[in-house]
């Protein structure tokens, strides 16, 4: 029984070893974060695995070679047909987001695209609260909910019904959301993204204080160089890269877990907060919490380390 316990065992640590290795080129920077994004598209291909397991594995140990051979095999096609897109993926559907701010003074924007890539940047020549384009899967929805009391603006932006699973094809079926924010108008902003990529550029908002959570996924950040404001950046596994403009200091407390941390050289640390050298006197300055479960996180001046 021992014996037969022990040949049944050969997907389950080949899985982990498999991950383990996709872990191991992510911190040695060989390996872009975002492949954590196709692995959890790819996610069936586990359940294919188990039952291969129980259905060939556990009978001998040539059956547990013949499960592991087939899965393998049923992963490799998996990602061949993400690579090429063979025309059965799902077609697109754009939304065109206009905002208008009706007359508010402060703004509190929700943003939660849930599966995909989101673009956030300052919205120039332009009086909207929000202005943009977000592209669906064709069983997606965006949900909307505008209102305004007291001179304060509340925005909330969702996506619903989000294809878990596989999506193959290529570039031309990713779900993105573009989106740009007022400049006028103080923003409390708050992002969630399931699995995904972020590219957050805030240069020339102004921030009273902003929240960002990513489950799975690449997260960059460039913070806005004038204010005095907060920030709370999270994710589970992935990268993190938030990039402090000329001319904002800032006081930085760093949670990881099984993460790596960088941090720009000049910066004076005790425990687990670290300062920028001119934070106490600062007028722009900001007071930011990151945290990293598994991945890397990179914090770093403009145009520098």
């Amino acid at each position: 029984m021992n014996e037969r316990k022990r040949r049944s065992s050969l997907i389950g640590p080949t899985i982990l070893i498999g991950l383990g290795i996709v872990f191991l080129l992510n911190n040695m920077g060989i390996l872009d974060w975002n492949v954590w994004e196709v692995i959890f598209r790819l996610w069936p291909v586990l359940l294919i695995a188990a039952g291969l397991d129980f259905l060939l594995g556990r009978r001998s140990v040539w059956g547990s070679l013949l499960a592991l051979v087939l899965t393998l095999a049923v992963l490799a096609g998996a990602l061949w047909l993400f690579g090429e897109g063979l025309g059965i993926g799902q077609a697109l559907t754009t939304e065109e987001i206009v905002q208008d701010i009706d007359g508010a003074t402060h703004a509190k924007i929700t943003l939660e695209p849930g599966i995909g890539t989101l673009h956030v940047h300052a919205l120039l020549g332009s009086t909207n609260l929000v202005e943009g384009t977000i592209h669906l899967d064709n069983k997606g929805k965006v949900i909307r909910d505008f209102a305004v009391e007291d001179g304060v603006a509340s925005f909330v932006l969702e996506s619903s019904g989000d294809t878990v699973g596989p999506i193959v094809g290529g570039p031309e079926i990713e779900r993105v959301w573009d989106l740009g924010l007022n400049v006028t108008v103080p923003l409390d902003l708050e992002i969630g993204l399931g699995v995904g990529k972020s590219n957050l550029d805030l240069t020339g908002l102004t921030l009273s204080d902003l929240a960002v959570d990513t489950a799975i996924g690449q997260t960059t950040v460039t913070l806005p160089s004038a204010g005095d404001f907060q920030a709370k950046i999270e994710g589970a596994i992935g990268q993190t890269t938030i990039i402090i403009p000329t001319g904002l200091d800032a006081r930085i407390r760093v949670d990881t877990g099984l993460a790596a941390s960088q941090l720009p050289d000049n910066y004076q640390c005790q425990d687990d907060i670290c300062t920028s050298p001119g934070y106490g006197s600062a007028e722009n300055r900001v007071d930011l919490e990151v945290s990293q479960a598994i991945g890397n996180i990179m914090i770093r001046h403009a145009g520098g380390r």
